[in-house]
């Protein structure tokens, strides 16, 4: 089963099977964080950001039907060169609060994020990324995703709107079950939405576990009226591609992943041949699996 989709040009995101097999690299203070290593006092400069973006763009965007990047450290030249010609560019028109070395926790819509600004570097969608709680904060969601629905409509770009869910403020989650009742609870408010493609944290999943994924995903699913996607943030690198596998048997229209992919990859003596071996290798099987569950 496959979720139905509502932009018409939708299909700019999709790859020749019609899937979403999307790549992600707009990370940025969390990608500073993961270059520091075992250093964490060390002092990250923005040129390595660039440059570590710059090269995984050249070398996985072409087995991505779209990548998502940040203005900051990916688009300050404008459109890359670097991202191939197939491939479709996805704008993060997210501002993301987040202290150095911790979590993100909240976003609002970048003012320098403009139609002009859009249309400059050629962005075929926009992503915003929304941090849900279960204890409240609904009002204040409605109003910053209701601006960047209208960023999208105003600069003609398809919308993809990311919920990643928190437990109530003070305390953790209480056993899985909850936090996979949050995802879908999420789902239920953020799609309600419209937004062309909901990304989701990968529903019903535990570190080693994917069992219950698919029967999550068809809940997934009923809930979401288009398509969608999961993410890779919060799934080990090796229950991925299972992850993903039984996602898309449940309904999603493949995966917008980047950490789970590349990010093994920081720090290696050879990042360059890393990229080139380990992620294109992961990317390629990502792809060869939703089109198999597709099928």
């Amino acid at each position: 089963m496959t979720a139905t989709v509502r932009h018409p040009a939708l299909h700019r995101l999709a790859d020749e099977r019609g899937n979403l097999t999307m790549l992600a690299l707009d990370q940025r203070e969390s990608l500073r964080t993961m270059l520091q290593g075992e250093d964490p006092g060390r002092a990250v400069p923005d040129s390595e950001l660039v440059e570590f973006k710059s090269l995984a763009t050249e070398i996985l965007s072409p087995y991505a039907s779209a990548i998502l990047l940040d203005r900051e450290y990916a688009l300050a030249g404008g459109h890359p060169a670097a991202i191939h010609p197939d491939t479709a560019l996805i704008l993060a028109a997210d501002d993301l609060h987040q202290n150095p070395g911790e979590a993100v926790h909240g976003s609002s819509v970048d003012p320098r994020v403009t139609v002009e600004y859009i249309r400059s570097v050629d962005a075929a969608a926009l992503k915003f990324l929304v941090i849900w709680h279960p204890d409240g904060g609904a009002d204040q969601r409605a109003t910053v995703v209701g601006e960047f629905l209208e960023l999208c409509r105003e600069s003609g770009t398809i919308s993809l709107l990311e919920g990643i869910v928190r437990p109530p403020q003070g305390r953790g989650w209480t056993d899985p079950t909850e936090r996979h009742k949050a995802i879908l609870a999420a789902a239920r408010e953020l799609s309600a939405f419209g937004p062309d493609v909901y990304k989701a944290e990968v529903p019903g999943y535990v570190p080693g576990d994917v069992s219950a994924v698919e029967q999550q995903a068809v809940a997934m699913s009923e809930i979401v009226d288009g398509a969608w996607v999961v993410l890779s943030n919060g799934v080990r690198s090796e229950d991925f591609a299972a992850a993903v596998e039984r996602s898309v048997a449940g309904g999603a229209a493949g995966f917008l992943a980047g950490r789970a992919i590349w990010a093994d990859t920081i720090g290696e003596t050879d990042v360059s041949e890393a990229l080139r071996t380990r992620s294109v290798e992961r990317l390629t099987r990502l792809q060869r699996l939703v089109a198999e569950s597709v099928a």
